[in-house]
């Protein structure tokens, strides 16, 4: 891991290899980089993060990183919440102490929804997102910006334990853009952007999982802790006419 004081940090060997670093940084940077970026990733989101593979290329400003899996939060059975099978990230620029990202695109990103009686993985996930209470390590003062981002492709695969196991009937998400993150603050701490990222990602997943009927057994109580009021109401409502419609019947 690069937790300590003594091994290099990501930008300081941006800019060895920029002004004459030689052939050690450029070999070292991608081994280097992707477990810092992994342990942001986890501090942040409180599961465990990992990145299959990282290619950095400065001269190009661009970083391919493929094989991103987010832990499932405690007390739920698949070993990962979502997966991403690449990522394109375009640089803006390189400074000591901050990162302008042009753009970040994310594709084939599969989410691996579980529904609880106590509720979600998803909702899990969005409660254990630390973003700044995350402990600051000594390289975390590194501030970034993200001017684009986008998410295509992202299939919701949900499993129903509320009496038993049962797969669902996948269904797709239409891509999500969000702008801007940090540019207001002029940066902000990497673990702060994951944070400001994923928490909007996890509400759109949850909204869409609700809307095909997923969580259809959940208590009232529960579905309003997810924040899905909205649904408890439509919810109340059906109960209602179907209440009435027996009653015609009886």
């Amino acid at each position: 891991m690069v937790g300590s004081k003594s091994i290099l940090t990501v930008t300081t060997l941006a800019f060895a290899l920029m002004f004459g670093g030689g052939i050690y940084v450029l070999t070292q940077i991608d081994r280097l980089a992707k477990p810092m970026a992994e342990r942001i990733a986890s501090d942040a989101l409180g599961v465990r993060v990992t990145i299959g593979a990282m290619v950095i290329s400065l001269p190009e400003k661009r970083v391919d990183v493929s094989n991103i899996k987010i832990g499932n939060p405690p007390g739920f059975s698949k070993p990962h919440a979502i997966t991403i099978k690449d990522a394109r990230v375009g640089l803006q620029s390189v400074g000591e102490k901050l990162i302008d990202f042009k753009e970040v695109k994310l594709n084939g990103t599969q989410v691996f929804l579980e529904v609880k009686p106590g509720g979600t993985n998803l909702h899990a996930l969005r409660n254990g997102i630390k973003g700044a209470e995350a402990k600051e390590a000594a390289d975390e003062a590194l501030k970034v910006i993200l001017r684009n981002f986008a998410l295509g492709n992202t299939t919701i695969n949900p499993t129903i334990t509320l009496v038993s196991d049962q797969d669902m009937e996948p269904i797709e998400i239409a891509p999500i853009v969000l702008k801007n993150v940090g540019t207001k603050e002029n940066g902000i701490l990497a673990r702060e952007a994951v944070a400001q990222i994923m928490a909007p990602l996890l509400k759109t997943f949850s909204r869409a999982a609700g809307d095909a009927g997923y969580y259809q057994g959940l208590s009232g109580d529960v579905l309003k802790d997810m924040g899905m009021g909205q649904f408890n109401q439509i919810k109340d409502e059906v109960d209602k006419i179907g209440e009435g419609l027996k009653g015609l019947f009886e």
